[in-house]
């Protein structure tokens, strides 16, 4: 039974519960009902059997993941592509807030928010078949303009040699502008009486920057890291799909595109649920896991 002070407080705050109520029943619906789909993973799954009539099958779709040869390739390329995403996606959107906030031209500013923003709503599918266009050694601009230098064409797609660099560039692009609005907000939200008495103390812009508006952002970088770390069993679904192909299978095979493909080609939909639950068991222990370092050595902490 709901205690006494906890009524008080939400009938005192009833109206900013009312506004988190459709954010509540959302992910309810589409994030707490699904759940009850996770026996999929322990059963051979029919149609006909559906969630409740398909005999059990244990931990057999999770021993059939582990014994296929190329199990370790998969969740090795998975870390190496996600990892690299963290390492550089997280710092850029911090770099590009801290740079808007020290732009003095308002109209240059909000052009370049806009600009920088856009792509995010572009679909990959868009934004793949764009640098198609573009990094083609056949008539590609990019090509054209390094033939000015004397530069040979290149295939950037479909290589090895410069798979990665495409990969972790196109991501860049498509969601710098997003990620960096809430750090923008979080440096907006900085005393400004703390830039004055930098000022005073004779600190230049980049000791301000150092000194002020990243200590103001810290928090909020902090649990955004934790957020992000669980996604670290996750590259990205589609673009590693659009990407990737057969000479780069051996780098760019991630288990978010071995999922869909054994799920929805193949139809082996007990397995395809094994293998997404093991992405999202990996996941929730590394934001455990951070989530207790980072509050051990910062106090910041989701929980």
């Amino acid at each position: 039974m709901m205690a006494p002070n906890l009524r008080k407080r939400i009938w005192q705050h009833k109206i900013f519960y009312l506004f988190m109520l459709p954010g509540i029943v959302w992910f309810f619906i589409f994030s707490y009902v699904p759940l009850f789909g996770i026996q999929v993973a322990f059963r051979d799954y029919t149609f006909s059997g559906g969630f409740t009539g398909s005999p059990w099958a244990g931990l057999k779709y999770f021993q059939q993941f582990f014994d296929y040869y190329k199990s370790a390739e998969i969740i090795r390329n998975t870390i190496i592509i996600s990892f690299m995403k963290l390492a550089v996606g997280f710092l850029m959107p911090i770099i590009l807030a801290i740079l808007l906030n020290e732009v003095r031209s308002l109209k240059f500013k909000k052009t370049v928010q806009t600009l920088s923003y856009l792509p995010h709503f572009v679909s990959w599918i868009v934004v793949v078949t764009l640098m198609q266009r573009l990094l083609t050694p056949y008539g590609g601009p990019v090509n054209d303009l390094l033939g000015v230098f004397g530069v040979q064409p290149i295939q950037f797609l479909y290589n090895t040699s410069w798979f990665y660099q495409v990969i972790l560039g196109s991501d860049i692009w498509k969601n710098i502008g997003w990620n960096s609005i809430i750090y923008m907000a979080a440096i907006a939200g900085v005393d400004q009486q703390l830039y004055e008495a930098a000022k005073i103390d004779g600190a230049n812009r980049f000791r301000q920057i150092w000194h002020v508006t990243l200590p103001g952002v810290r928090n909020i970088a902090i649990i955004l890291f934790i957020l992000s770390i669980g996604s670290l069993m996750s590259a990205g679904y589609e673009q590693l799909l659009l990407l990737n192909g057969p000479a780069t299978a051996g780098i760019g095979s991630v288990l978010d595109v071995h999922v869909i493909t054994s799920g929805i080609s193949e139809g082996r939909l007990s397995y395809a649920a094994a293998v997404g639950l093991f992405q999202s068991i990996i996941g929730l222990i590394l934001i455990l896991t951070v989530n207790r370092i980072a509050r051990k050595v910062s106090d910041v902490s989701l929980f």
